[in-house]
């Protein structure tokens, strides 16, 4: 009866292992192209995500740069002083342009070697590169790279000029969108170099830039037939940034859109590619597929005599053991086996722990009901005495006091009101002006605060408690150690479909070291604080990470927190969201992304 079991197994285990290799390898010798096939998609799949995280650096870095010019207030002041007929004024304008373009580009000069500053009111323009430190020409934008402007205000764009490749930005008047000027950088060819570089994993294939009109930017290949290549960009979704992979009867296409569309890489490889490296793969298929039967059954052989008993013996044992008895298996060897019954004894040891930690579970589950339920009962006890507090104060004519026991209960219904994840922006500030007003209240006649809100921002959706924690990391790190008089200005605009909530202080500022780190912290969505020794201010910016985390979680990519500071001037915190609105709460994430 053994023998017969441990033939049985013998047999079993050579027709488990050869069979399985044999197919293999038959399949293999008439599939091999496809697998080729499937590991050049991957790869390739991979460079181009690649390429594409290169290529986004380079996209928010240039807009970094943009966006800190344009919020620069003296320097924006300084494009209406141009016009100023006094040449004194002109003059420390002029000087003053200059010095902050030299500043913003030697800033960023890995990346780019010419800095452009367009001022339309006087058709003039400021240059910095590194054979000038600042020189003034005319310029009209009539025809050109820079005409686009005059049709709509646009964030960035990309142009070929001559064998260069330029970034544009144009820069409107926040109430009637009128244009002011623009900015242009023009992009190292280094950049284009190191991307060619990447993709370029094949001697065959050719790698294509387009920008969002279409046109073919420099470092792109040029022997790919130019209306094919079009047809394929004009079949992808134009709110689709996601890889795409189009296979044709001649080539594969990888395409992939950065940033928000302004750039497009497109990767063309040719089919023969695939027919060329198969062919070896094939042959060395056989030859392995061979060898590895035969290998398959001596080694089947060999170990259906070794393992047959134990494991006979382990399954007897696993199929009468109940669940409550735990019984274990007797370790008899230090061998595979061995382990194999060692792990049978984990398991169930592990089993019985886990069955104690589901009842462990259930008790701590209806205590902690029990404790929300009790703990929900306090905020709404304290908002009604608050009110009666209120309403005691007005009795003894009192409207100081009355007036802040009426901020305080509006402040805690709004943190125990349970209105979902998002809530309108007009109830978001309506509670960022009461926490504001007590703050001015504990501060009299030196806390000053100064609101702007475009009206047609108010419908938008965020998650709660999204500008309060901003607010309180202004008064806590930036004012309260200020001596004089503080200022506090927010904004709130709505620009195409994105809101943008600008908060600023003329607190201490943050210093370098620690802006580096927030700054870093929130580009890789980290949300602890970085750790240093002896570091008291440790917890410093948690509440600016939890804020872009929430941001970045509802409304994707390019939303989120950017700040910006210089000690002794004060700081600068950046909300970027999309303008969802209530008939948009109920769509995804991706389709929210969609209409940024």
């Amino acid at each position: 009866m053994r023998t017969s079991l441990r033939l049985r197994l013998m047999v079993l285990m050579i027709c488990l292992t050869t069979l399985p290799v044999v197919t293999v390898t038959w399949i293999a010798t008439n599939n091999t192209r496809s697998s080729v096939e499937k590991e050049i998609i991957n790869a390739n799949n991979s460079r181009m995500l690649w390429a594409d995280q290169y290529l986004e650096e380079l996209h928010q870095q240039i807009d970094i740069l943009f966006y800190s010019l344009q919020i620069n207030q003296t320097l924006m002041a300084g494009l209406n002083d141009m016009n100023n007929p006094d040449i004194g004024v002109q003059f420390n304008t002029q000087n003053y342009i200059k010095n902050t373009l030299t500043s913003a580009f030697h800033a960023n000069s890995r990346k780019i070697d010419e800095l452009n500053l367009y001022i339309h009111p006087i058709q003039k323009a400021f240059s910095v590169s590194y054979a000038n430190s600042g020189t003034i020409y005319s310029l009209n934008i009539q025809e050109g790279n820079w005409g686009r402007m005059l049709q709509t205000p646009i964030n960035m764009y990309f142009k070929q000029s001559g064998s260069a490749i330029y970034a544009y930005h144009s820069m409107n008047r926040f109430e009637d969108r009128m244009l002011l000027g623009g900015i242009s950088v023009r992009i190292n060819k280094q950049v284009w170099r190191e991307v060619s570089d990447i993709l370029k994993s094949e001697s065959e294939s050719s790698v294509y830039l387009i920008n969002d009109q279409g046109e073919l930017l420099s470092g792109s290949t040029e022997t790919m037939d130019a209306a094919e290549l079009h047809s394929q960009i004009q079949s992808l979704d134009q709110n689709d940034f996601e890889l795409a992979f189009r296979r044709t009867k001649t080539d594969f296409y990888f395409l992939k859109r950065v940033g928000d569309g302004q750039l497009t890489v497109v990767k063309v490889i040719p089919l023969r590619t695939v027919n060329q490296s198969a062919q070896p793969t094939i042959q060395a298929g056989i030859l392995t597929g061979t060898l590895f039967a035969i290998a398959s059954i001596l080694l089947s052989i060999f170990v259906s005599l070794r393992i047959s008993r134990p494991i006979v013996k382990l399954a007897k044992t696993m199929k009468m053991t109940h669940i409550h008895n735990f019984k274990m298996s007797p370790v008899q060897s230090r061998d595979e086996i061995g382990l194999l019954e060692n792990g049978y004894n984990s398991m169930m040891k592990r089993i019985k722990e886990l069955i104690e930690v589901e009842y462990q579970q259930e008790i701590d589950l209806k205590n902690a009901q029990l404790m929300a339920l009790q703990a929900q009962i306090n905020p709404h006890f304290l908002n009604n005495t608050l009110n009666l507090m209120g309403g005691m104060a007005l009795v003894k004519d009192a409207p100081e006091i009355y007036e802040i026991t009426r901020v305080m209960g509006e402040l805690l219904r709004y943190s125990i009101s349970a209105d979902g994840d998002l809530v309108p922006l007009e109830d978001e500030i309506k509670h960022m002006r009461n926490y504001l007003y007590i703050q001015e209240q504990r501060f009299a006649d030196r806390c000053f605060m100064h609101v702007s809100t475009d009206e047609r921002a108010l419908t938008a959706r965020l998650p709660k408690f999204t500008l309060q924690p901003i607010l309180e990391n202004a008064f806590e790190h930036g004012l309260q150690r200020k001596e004089g008089k503080w200022n506090i200005e927010i904004r709130i605009r709505l620009i195409g479909k994105r809101v943008y909530i600008f908060i600023k202080d003329d607190g201490i500022g943050v210093d370098d070291q620690r802006l580096s780190d927030l700054q870093s912290d929130l580009r890789d969505g980290r949300l602890a604080p970085r750790a240093r020794n002896n570091d008291v201010r440790k917890k410093r910016g948690i509440g600016l990470r939890n804020v872009h985390a929430r941001l970045k979680l509802q409304f994707g990519m390019g939303c989120g927190v950017r700040i910006f500071s210089k000690t002794g001037v004060g700081t600068l915190v950046v909300l970027v969201m999309a303008a969802v609105t209530q008939e948009e709460g109920g769509k995804t994430d991706a389709e929210r992304i969609d209409h940024r």
